[in-house]
């Protein structure tokens, strides 16, 4: 009997025993049973490049599937990005911290270049819409860890300036499919779509003193009417590449400024935000005069210029026509910047300008001959201020410089054939004095008698005749001109006699 029970008790300790190891094995079973995902499983990722023009949004969660930004993106092609095997280092961190902490801590380390221990698989550039494809990515490595990837940008297209970059993206293994409520389905997605953002920002140039100035528009084009003693302000605003600091993504940074032929910078106005001018290997930039125009070029090396990753710098300079400016041409000034050698990104140049000028003709009011030495100012409709002029360029033509009182005017003088032209005039009504006559034997112009209006475009056609009237020869009554052709009469009279009682004595 007493046998009978220690087998009886002996028999519910090992039943105890069984249910207890049942119970701790059941669960490490079933999760087991439930990963059906085997170690050749493979998937493809899709990166789908974007970049916004400032208004990107701060944030926006990938769902793994395809999705519709509504036309507020433009697709990227020429970003570089690189693929790297980070599971080691994620199942080290994730050792002591959540799944989101490991990812957190692993994108910080690849802020600005890929962590140490990270694995380089290969390089895609994005083409096409944007994408870059990364097929057949192993689920899990040979240990029978899910793998867990790093997507880094490592180039970015040298014709569009990125002021920021894609952050970098950490992608553990296995993605799963969402439901319509954005929540994990049992699917696994063997198609993942990922959408990197960049942002860029538009380069802009501005003729910051434009409302100083008369606006005229001609057909479809608007113009300021300015003088050739104007100054014109410009401030040119450009983007710093958030890479600038890459010696492997940015080799080269030139920023210029190329105005047209009738436009050139005032000397020493030209300053780079808050930058030093140097040389190749000293100061934050070197600058370059070129055709009125100049080229900036930023030294890479220089700890001003990496601060300035994704930020702005504003560039100031005063433009002023040139002596040789054409009237009937409108200027204008464009500029560009250049990373590395790639074509120039060509920034929206501000409101053109346009100046005008007259052409005159010195003349004989009666013969039409061409008068030289005659001397003239020019003042306004009301004769109120006079212009001065910085002198005479190589065409010949009177250059405008200001305006002042009438003794401080310029004498301008009819060149050998007459004529004299004056350039960099506004649009309007004038009046040309008469200082000085081509000679006293011609009578001078009274003061307002000579009027003309200036209006851009027409400076080729404009030619006034300015004439004046020779002055009037008294008869002479005396004087020893006369004496000759009193002798010569007497000898033609006496000469007559004698042949006249010659011829009638012979008869």
């Amino acid at each position: 009997m007493e046998n009978k029970m220690k087998k009886e008790k002996l028999l519910k300790l090992v039943m105890t025993l069984l249910l207890a190891l049942i119970a701790i094995v059941a669960p490490i079973s079933s999760a087991f049973a439930d990963d059906t995902i085997d170690d050749s499983t493979k998937v493809n990722v899709t990166l789908n490049k974007l970049i916004w023009n400032d208004n990107a949004p701060t944030d926006f969660q990938n769902t793994g599937a395809k999705m519709n930004f509504d036309g507020s993106a433009t697709p990227l092609n020429g970003s570089e990005f690189t693929l790297y095997d980070v599971t080691s280092q994620y199942y080290n961190y994730i050792a002591n911290k959540s799944q989101q902490a490991a990812i957190s801590q692993i994108q910080a380390d690849a802020s600005q270049v890929a962590p140490n221990d990270a694995t380089k698989i290969e390089s895609v550039t994005t083409a096409g819409q944007g994408q870059a494809l990364f097929n057949d990515l192993s689920v899990k490595n040979k240990s029978g860890q899910y793998n867990v990837y790093l997507f880094l940008e490592t180039k970015t297209p040298d014709n569009i300036t990125v002021t920021k970059l894609s952050a970098p993206i950490v992608l553990a293994m296995p993605i799963y499919t969402l439901d319509k409520q954005q929540q994990p389905t049992d699917t696994l997605n063997q198609d993942i779509q990922l959408y990197p953002k960049n942002v860029t920002s538009k380069d802009t140039k501005e003729f910051t003193n434009v409302g100083s100035f008369s606006k005229v528009t001609v057909g479809d084009q608007s113009f300021a009417n300015v003088t050739t003693g104007d100054v014109l302000n410009y401030t040119l605003t450009v983007n710093i590449p958030a890479n600038i600091g890459d010696a492997n993504a940015v080799n080269k940074y030139s920023i210029f400024d190329k105005p047209s032929d009738g436009l050139a910078l005032v000397n020493n106005t030209v300053t780079v935000g808050s930058l030093t001018a140097g040389n190749g290997t000293s100061g934050d930039y070197d600058i370059a005069y070129v055709n009125g125009g100049f080229t900036v070029n930023l030294h890479l090396n220089s700890d001003n210029v990496k601060a300035l990753a994704g930020k702005k710098i504003q560039l100031t300079y005063n433009m002023k026509l040139t002596a040789d400016v054409n009237p009937d041409n409108l200027q204008s000034n464009k500029a560009s910047v250049q990373i590395n050698n790639s074509p120039e990104q060509q920034i929206t140049p501000p409101t053109p300008v346009g100046t005008g000028g007259y052409k005159f003709i010195k003349k004989d009011a009666q013969t039409g001959k061409n008068l030289s030495g005659a001397e003239f100012v020019v003042a306004n409709s009301d004769q109120s201020k006079f212009a001065k002029f910085s002198g005479q360029n190589s065409k010949g033509e009177y250059v405008f410089d200001s305006w002042v009182s009438k003794d401080q005017a310029t004498k301008i003088v009819s060149g050998n054939d007459g004529s004299f032209n004056v350039i960099g005039l506004t649009n309007g009504d004038y009046v040309l004095n008469e200082t000085k006559a081509p000679s006293n034997n011609y009578v001078q112009l009274k003061d307002g008698t000579i009027k003309f209006t200036v209006e851009h475009g027409k400076y080729g056609k404009s030619e006034l005749d300015v004439k004046n009237t020779p002055k009037g020869l008294l008869p002479s009554t005396g004087g020893a001109g006369i004496y000759g052709f009193l002798i010569l009469g007497v000898i033609m009279m006496t000469s007559a006699l004698v042949w006249y009682k010659k011829s009638k004595k012979q008869a």
